[in-house]
């Protein structure tokens, strides 16, 4: 709504007091007060209902009904704008009976006046935004961390209770509510050796004020066990006695769970022996099956062996192939078998069903197949399904029939070995395992780059957080130091930031921020510069091997193009589009000196530029 006017709605049956607040509020400049009247219950009802406006006030006595039943009807129907009562009545306890209600607020007729009135509609519409934003900034939390798996949670030594936000509650699969569990219920939860390791942790929190950080074992109230990764500090009060504890929890199930059947995997791989060592060369897919079909058409002694893969359609394509110098290759070659549609043989294949043709021209064998093999010179063949098992969301753990290990003689018809079965079908398992490990290598990988994206990009901006800024500061430092360079550092700050939240809206803001951090980055292009966030509407740069010289152009081409955008901010006083103030410092990188010192000089020249004037660059002299 619009915040110069106030929209009110009153309810009263009254015409006198309709008047008499009317011309009161008449009165009021800033802002502006436009007010509505209904005087009967059911089209006051109504109106509430439509939530069109900012307050209610409304009459406590309205002939037979009193105005707290309209309330409790009103927050019933959904009514979401705040109420304020009107009584006649002298009564503490009713006061505060009708604030637990529900009541924003409440005003004697007899206390009435001009000054009363608008105060007490200004403060309950400004209390009500106050509480819309916090509602709005705790739904953002919420989904951040439910997006992250990160919750938090906190132990009171005084109550001995925990308290969780919703992501922890999800994580430990509980009810929020049946309440905050205790620290007796919450402890249960832990398996027997990471209650001892909890034990132990906690001594250190409140013994020694250590911050904490570990792994658990978590047991689920429905039965299920996760894994659990936590950071914990100590909470103290103002005379510094320990009061509790807080922390961060965060779900590595799917991580912990891809670490063990790795290592699974792994233990499986080494007991196939000897005869596969050629295969257990590498962990590279793509090499274990080239050195997989080569292997095989050496032993077997066949023309062809290839590697089918499964496409969603029902068709296949031939991954890998291994063939003899007087037969047709056919690798990458996509194959649509007629015969699929009108069989069962996939569902078969996921039972373990082997095919052995010893001669495509026995009247056995299904003619639109031996057609399709004839097309590739196939005289005789054995086929092997390679399964793999997945796991399933709602189902647990599924087998799947990924591809088709295959063997062709194309010269002549074959009576295949029991050997060349048993050689196949241990082959298939070890091509499964190796398939299996790269899916699993690369969700741990995805899981690894999600954990550090958490922990090392700011989530509004998309650039570097400060934590990473700090860590690589410290190693550019270092190597600068190596090899007897230099280093520039370009504070940036965005001119009125504050106001600029206050006129147009967070939203807005962010929106700003997001921009002038896309345009910095794109101001800073070569490969060793970065460029982070340092805290609310402050960035940083940093310039590696570059003259004070360097940055300044640097530095300018980033002021310039900040304006550039064109972002209106009518509460500046310096421009009427957002302008932002830098500072610059450069320093030689030696072991006597440090970065915290050459950010302190940028961080003085940034006050500097922000003290005599805003929207301009200010260079640190000090070097």
């Amino acid at each position: 709504m619009n915040k110069d006017l106030i929209k009110v709605l009153l309810i009263e049956n009254n015409t006198e007091d309709f008047i008499l607040i009317y011309d009161l509020l008449s009165q009021v400049e800033s802002p502006k007060i436009l007010l509505d009247w209904e005087n009967t219950y059911e089209t006051g009802l109504t109106v509430m209902n439509k939530n069109q406006h900012d307050i209610c006030l409304l009459d406590y006595n309205f002939k037979e009904i009193k105005g707290l039943e309209i309330l409790q009807t009103a927050i019933n129907l959904g009514c979401q704008m705040p109420i304020v009562l009107l009584t006649d009545i002298e009564n503490q306890e009713l006061e505060m009976d009708l604030m637990n209600k529900g009541v924003a607020d409440y005003l004697n007729k007899s206390e009435i006046n001009e000054y009363t009135l608008n105060r007490i509609i200004r403060y309950t519409h400004e209390n009500n935004q106050n509480l819309n934003a916090l509602k709005e900034s705790k739904a953002k939390l919420q989904e951040a961390q439910k997006i992250a798996h990160l919750g938090n949670w906190e132990y009171d030594l005084k109550t001995q209770k925990i308290t969780c936000s919703d992501e922890a509650f999800r994580i430990f699969g509980l009810n929020p509510s049946r309440g905050e569990p205790t620290y007796l219920e919450w402890v249960e939860m832990f398996t027997l050796e990471s209650q001892k390791i909890w034990d132990k942790n906690v001594i250190l929190i409140l013994e020694k004020a250590e911050s904490c950080e570990c792994e658990y074992q978590i047991i689920r109230p429905d039965g299920t066990l996760r894994y659990i990764y936590t950071q914990a500090t100590l909470i103290v009060d103002s005379n510094s006695e320990p009061i509790g504890i807080f922390g961060t929890v965060l779900d590595i199930t799917d991580r912990k769970k891809a670490e063990l059947a790795v290592q699974e995997l792994r233990q499986k791989e080494h007991l196939l022996g000897l005869i596969l060592d050629r295969i257990h060369q590498s962990l590279n897919l793509d090499e274990i099956l080239e050195t997989t079909v080569e292997s095989v058409r050496f032993f077997l002694e066949c023309d062809r062996v290839l590697i089918y893969r499964f496409l969603e359609d029902g068709k296949g394509i031939v991954e890998k192939e291994s063939v003899a110098a007087d037969s047709s290759p056919i690798l990458g070659e996509i194959i649509d078998d007629p015969c699929f549609p009108n069989t069962d043989i996939i569902e078969r294949y996921k039972q373990g069903y082997i095919s052995i043709i010893e001669d495509i021209e026995s009247p056995d064998i299904n003619k639109c197949h031996a057609d399709l093999l004839k097309q590739f010179q196939v005289k005789a063949n054995m086929v092997l399904p390679i399964l793999i098992n997945q796991e399933g969301e709602k189902q647990g753990s599924e087998t799947t029939a990924w591809g088709l290990i295959v063997a062709h003689q194309c010269t002549h018809k074959r009576q295949w070995r029991i050997s060349d079965t048993d050689l196949l079908r241990r082959l298939a398992t070890q091509i499964a395992i190796a398939i299996q490990q790269a899916q699993l290598y690369h969700r741990l990988e995805k899981l690894n780059q999600e954990l550090k994206e958490i922990a090392y990009v700011d989530g509004l901006t998309g650039i570097c957080n400060r934590r990473h800024f700090e860590e690589k500061l410290d190693q550019e430092w270092k190597r600068l130091t190596r090899d007897h360079a230099s280093m520039s550092i370009i504070m940036v700050d965005i001119d009125y930031f504050k106001p600029y939240n206050d006129t147009y809206g967070h939203q807005q803001g962010d929106k700003c921020l997001q921009q002038v951090a896309q345009t910095i980055s794109a101001a800073v292009k070569r490969p060793g510069d970065f460029v982070a966030r340092y805290g609310g509407e402050e960035f940083v740069v940093v310039l590696p091997n570059t003259p004070i010289e360097g940055a300044l152009k640097v530095a300018e081409k980033i002021i310039t193009q900040i304006e550039a955008l064109k972002i209106p901010h009518t509460a500046s006083t310096v421009s009427k589009w957002v302008t932002s103030s830098l500072g610059v410092a450069n320093s030689h990188c030696s072991t006597d000196s440090n970065p915290q010192i050459l950010l302190e000089a940028a961080d003085m020249a940034l006050y500097n530029a922000k003290n005599t004037g805003r929207n301009q660059v200010y260079i640190d002299d000090s070097y």
